[in-house]
């Protein structure tokens, strides 16, 4: 119920990631600010049709819907340079999009409406996700107030998605303190925002632990979010005790310490643990520490480990804080990286989950095109000259 104006604050981001850009890149800076505010606007024009069920099936509206999807193609492929000059992440975020749109354009050509308005909505947690590798605050939609929004809660997940965090959870407090109807998952999203802001975003394991204990006498808590919270307490706890977060900028050594002992040895594919909720607390804010690292442009021989340690993070917090792009972080290593040690642990890695998703431990239920698409993998991979 909350995706009205969700829909509209998703596509903003992305005027958002695009606009550190240096000096002699101003005038390009401001034309795509233009174009991520047409972007919106867009967007915000199809409310009525996205979430009326009625409107859905007139044809005008069809009509409306197709030519914006349209509309938001061109206007994200002229987005696109600005994106390739971004980290690896932000560039792989860029293609799942645009993979989106490209499938949007197919469903509105053979009319199935209600498809295309499911990938507008299916926006909204990759742009999440994707804020959540940088920390920098937003410049742009300072003059957006509370005034423009149905609850606290919109206005607390429209600045979340927006990077304006410190208002964020300012009304993800003051929704949970005037609310008098809330569901275990609203409560839940809530919780992991506050964990997320604070611990990977922030790298303040300290402020999270201080902002949920609060939490600890909220009345409408389930037995789940009960149990969950306590965890994640005694997790940051301890997170917050061995004060590895003093350290803003970890370098690739001790990058390569914290993962050992985060997510383990890491020898064989699928060894990885699949922590408790207590445990999850640290994959978090490692996510946060490889992402950081990842901005900085680091030499090309690092970024296929982080991506590969990235992909791992994903599926061991079992895809439960962040639209997961593991799989494409997985291929990003893979074909951009062939002749690097780690595209082989990737494929190992891509093909022991895919293996095991679609038939346990046996393989033999693997759809031929995957299977295909496996075969060509371990072809490039494996037949590459290694560095």
């Amino acid at each position: 119920k909350q995706f009205k104006w969700l829909a509209g604050a998703s596509i903003i981001f992305l005027a958002l990631v695009i606009s550190i850009t240096n000096a002699n890149e101003k005038s390009a800076s401001m034309s795509l600010n233009e174009v991520m505010v047409e972007i919106g606007q867009t967007i915000e024009n199809e409310f009525p049709v996205l979430f009326d069920n009625d409107k859905i099936a007139q044809p005008s509206s069809q009509a409306q819907l197709k030519a914006a999807t349209k509309k938001l193609d061109a206007l994200f492929n002229e987005a696109k340079p600005h994106f390739d000059a971004k980290s690896t992440t932000y560039r792989i975020s860029y293609e799942v999009i645009d993979a989106q749109l490209t499938n949007a354009m197919i469903a509105a050509k053979y009319n199935n409406y209600k498809h295309v308005r499911n990938i507008f909505k299916e926006f909204i947690s990759i742009c999440s996700s994707c804020h959540t590798q940088d920390p920098k605050l937003r410049s742009l939609f300072s003059d957006t107030g509370r005034s423009h929004f149905n609850s606290d809660l919109q206005f607390a997940d429209f600045n979340y998605m927006t990077r304006n965090y410190d208002t964020a959870l300012t009304y993800y407090m003051k929704h949970l303190n005037s609310t008098s109807d809330i569901s275990e998952i609203e409560l839940m999203t809530v919780m992991k925002r506050i964990l997320t802001i604070n611990t990977q975003i922030y790298n303040s394991p300290g402020d999270a632990l201080n902002q949920l204990a609060k939490l600890k006498k909220y009345t409408k808590h389930t037995k789940l979010t009960s149990k969950i919270l306590n965890e994640w307490l005694a997790g940051l706890e301890e997170l917050n005790n061995n004060k590895l977060y003093k350290d803003n900028n970890p370098n690739m050594e001790q990058l390569e310490a914290y993962v050992k002992n985060i997510l383990g040895p890491l020898h064989e594919p699928g060894s990885a643990e699949f922590p408790s909720k207590k445990e999850k607390v640290s994959r978090v804010w490692l996510r946060g520490r490889l992402y950081n690292y990842l901005n900085t442009i680091p030499p090309k021989e690092e970024t296929p480990k982080i991506l590969f340690w990235l992909a791992i993070i994903d599926r061991t917090t079992n895809y439960s804080f962040y639209y997961s792009l593991a799989d494409m972080y997985l291929k990003e290593c893979m074909l951009q990286y062939t002749s690097h040690r780690y595209a082989k642990k990737c494929f190992e890695e891509y093909e022991e989950y895919i293996t095991f998703s679609y038939s346990g431990s046996r393989g033999t239920d693997i759809p031929d095109d995957v299977a295909q698409e496996l075969k060509a993998l371990k072809v490039r991979v494996f037949s590459a000259p290694k560095q």
